[in-house]
């Protein structure tokens, strides 16, 4: 009878040490949130102008996206010189990045084939922006076109393409 009595006891205090346990786990809830942010949309409001240019021995010549304008080698640069020009609208306050072109893009001339080189896109401001308020921004982006040494007169014209993403 002793035997049955210890083992009742042994048994109660397992099962009281397995119910303690049970009453110890516990649950909690979270909420799960999300925004769906509006479509992003980019317009191209100037062209880059990259001027008139004497060619002369060539080089280059550079428009920044701050304005500034530089140029390489023998050649002659004067003209209209000034960034393309974008605005963008999308959710308000979001960052967006801008990604420039990785490679070179040609011009060609007008009723020609000869080609000049515009690489090393720039941009201000550079990297990532915020939106406005509203939803809205704008960026400005420039490059360096390569002058060939008697390159043929005429106008040259060409595309480049941009693109912008929320950050």
């Amino acid at each position: 009878m002793r035997k049955l009595l210890r083992l009742a006891a042994v048994g109660a205090i397992a099962a009281a040490s397995f119910a303690t346990s049970a009453q110890a786990a516990t649950t909690a809830s979270a909420s799960a949130n999300a925004e769906v942010l509006s479509s992003l949309t980019v317009v191209s409001t100037a062209d880059l102008q990259l001027g008139q240019i004497a060619a002369n021995t060539g080089g280059t010549v550079t428009v920044n996206a701050d304005s500034t304008v530089a140029s390489t080698g023998a050649l002659i640069s004067t003209g209209t010189r000034s960034p393309a020009a974008f605005d963008v609208i999308g959710s308000p306050n979001s960052m967006i990045i801008v990604t420039l072109p990785v490679a070179p893009v040609d011009l060609t001339r007008v009723s020609g084939t000869e080609t000049m080189s515009l690489g090393g896109f720039n941009t201000t401001p550079n990297g990532a922006f915020q939106l406005d308020n509203a939803g809205a921004g704008n960026f400005t982006v420039g490059g360096t076109l390569t002058v060939g040494s008697g390159q043929v007169p005429g106008n040259y014209t060409g595309t480049f393409s941009v693109s912008v993403e929320y950050q």
